[in-house]
């Protein structure tokens, strides 16, 4: 239950019901806490999970956790990899990870920290918040308050393993509830997809003769072996296509890696081993009215290239902001719905993408086979060699190449020069970041952009000292919500002053595609891209924009 667990709303009991307590519920909380709405969370579960699935988090998922300030405590407690060793027939080719194409991140580094750690961490700090998760709570059912309005609001019957049947009124339901939604089932949101034909093994063990610090592939005819470093109590996270009629013990997994290794490796004292199916499947539409889906109860897919629970946290911080505006009534249909319209875009790529990979690597039947028994020994290494090819890899698997481009909900003044003109980040792309001078302190660039509500960053000469006034004045309805900056180009020498930003090097302007003789302004969305974009002083555009999206100006 939150501080502010009640809605201002005498027809809600609270304006966003969460239903699952995984990461994707967890960062969605964080948002909301962050905004000061009022919400409950709730899960089936007694205690939060032991088995972990979920093994790496993504640089643009640390990116979009700063704002609660738990990125340095999930990078401190995980263990990066550092490279990947592709065990190939005739040769061991050894991949430097993410040593090209993040400059532009404080994160270089695919983490790998167990899920159980993920969902300790982000517990911890929504009961900093005065956040309680209400656990041994299932939903039950899920009605709409008014029949013939599926924007209403819905009820939702919850039986409580402590205090039996509760009801709850909420303005917003969200399902975060995983694979088998009872949200989505009882909202009658439809789930299109398949499942994969092979049942796959997973453990948590110590293994003997592995380099550390580094993910082994092992792919061959028969299939593949992975091993992941874990940080936590294992060493290693072992993943392998269970062959028939074995049951999952650890002379299973030695056989495996017997198979896969030729020997070399030796599996002991194993943490925990399970087994489980894959599928792919996707929610065919992210939102009903009231009712809104997210991580894997929109969307499941195969664990490649580790995008699942990254692509789960994401949708949450896109949705959170808009949910906690409109419950203050400061969010347009427009806003609202463009949950939809950007997520499920992300979704359907990622779940088609890692399924074109997946059945790569895992067929073991016919031509199927060809491209991972022929093609990946013959390839990988000119591959690899391709800076450029690397660095493009690297940005779409740590997400930083997502985009909402095409978004109704971001936009470009008159002023701002064509797309193909342009330089540096356009409407709907994420923020980059950058070292920059704060208050004689030396900051990035998104941790002060890392607020609950819009920055502002305005950029280049002759911007009036009011300036922040008139936007202040002019935007009476997001008072708290703008966070209002300019972005100068100096030496570390120069005064400080209020809202002064100095990019001391020049990467920031670099990276902005910025001019130090040019004035631009920027809005930047809570969860980090950039929403509008102009050139010049006029503050016009920036203000209908805003006005656009709170629903000011159709008022």
């Amino acid at each position: 239950m939150a501080a502010h667990d009640n809605s201002e709303d005498p027809n809600y009991d609270v304006d966003v019901l969460i239903v699952g307590a995984g990461p994707t519920g967890l960062a969605l909380a964080a948002q909301l806490a962050a905004f000061g709405a009022s919400f409950r969370i709730i899960d089936r579960r007694q205690s939060p999970g032991t088995e972990s699935r979920a093994i790496a988090i993504q640089p643009r998922t640390l990116e979009a956790l700063r704002p609660f300030g738990v990125s340095g405590e999930l990078v401190a407690a995980g263990r990066p990899a550092r490279e990947l060793h592709l065990h190939l027939p005739e040769e061991t080719l050894e991949v430097d990870l993410f040593d090209t194409g993040l400059e532009d991140s404080a994160f270089q580094q695919l983490l790998f920290l167990s899920q159980t750690e993920t969902e300790r961490i982000l517990t911890q700090h929504l009961l900093s918040r005065r956040v309680r998760i209400e656990r041994g709570a299932e939903l039950q059912d899920l009605e709409r308050l008014d029949p013939e309005d599926p924007f209403a609001g819905m009820e939702a019957k919850i039986q409580r393993m402590d205090r039996g049947i509760e009801r709850i009124r909420a303005r917003y339901v969200v399902g975060a509830d995983g694979a088998g939604s009872t949200v989505r089932a009882k909202a009658g949101m439809d789930w299109r997809g398949g499942a994969y034909p092979d049942t796959f093994i997973l453990a948590d063990v110590e293994i003997d003769g592995a380099e550390q610090d580094a993910v082994h592939s092992y792919p061959t005819e028969d299939g593949f072996l992975f091993l992941f470093p874990l940080g936590g109590s294992a060493t290693w996270r072992m993943i392998a296509i269970l062959p028939p009629h074995q049951p999952a013990t650890l002379e299973t997994l030695q056989g495996l890696a017997d198979t896969f290794t030729h020997g070399a490796l030796q599996v002991r004292d194993p943490q925990w081993i399970s087994t489980f199916r894959l599928s792919h499947q996707m929610a065919e539409y992210f939102q009903r009215g009231s009712v809104f889906l997210a991580g894997d109860a929109a969307h499941v897919h195969s664990p490649v290239a580790a995008q699942g629970m990254n692509t789960g946290i994401q949708d949450a911080l896109n949705l959170g902001w808009k949910l906690a505006l409109g419950a203050r009534g400061l969010a347009s249909d427009e806003l609202i719905d463009s949950y939809h319209a950007e997520r499920r875009p992300v979704g359907q790529e990622v779940v088609s993408t890692t399924d074109r990979v997946f059945k790569l690597a895992t067929s073991r039947n016919g031509l199927k086979k060809l491209p991972r028994t022929k093609l990946l020994p013959a390839l990988a290494p000119k591959a690899m060699a391709w800076d450029g090819l690397r660095s493009r890899l690297f940005r779409t698997m740590a997400q930083l190449n997502i985009n909402y481009r095409g978004s109704s909900i971001v936009d470009a003044g008159a002023s701002r020069l064509p797309d193909k003109l342009a330089r540096g980040p356009r409407p709907g792309d994420r923020l980059p970041d950058a070292d920059v001078m704060y208050q004689d302190r030396e900051r990035r660039l998104q941790d002060l952009v890392a607020t609950p509500g819009f920055s502002l960053l305005l950029s280049g000469p002759g911007w009036p000292q009011d300036a922040p006034h008139q936007l202040r004045a002019a935007l009476p309805q997001l008072a708290g919500l703008l966070n209002i900056q300019q972005l100068t180009v100096g030496s570390s020498l120069i005064a400080n002053a209020p809202g002064i930003i100095k990019d001391v090097s020049g990467l920031a302007f670099h990276r902005l595609g910025l001019s130090s003789r040019r004035p631009e302004l920027l809005v930047i969305r809570p969860d980090g891209y950039v929403g509008y974009r102009s050139s010049g002083r006029d503050i016009t555009g920036a203000v209908e924009y805003l006005q656009r999206l709170t629903g000011e100006a159709a008022a």
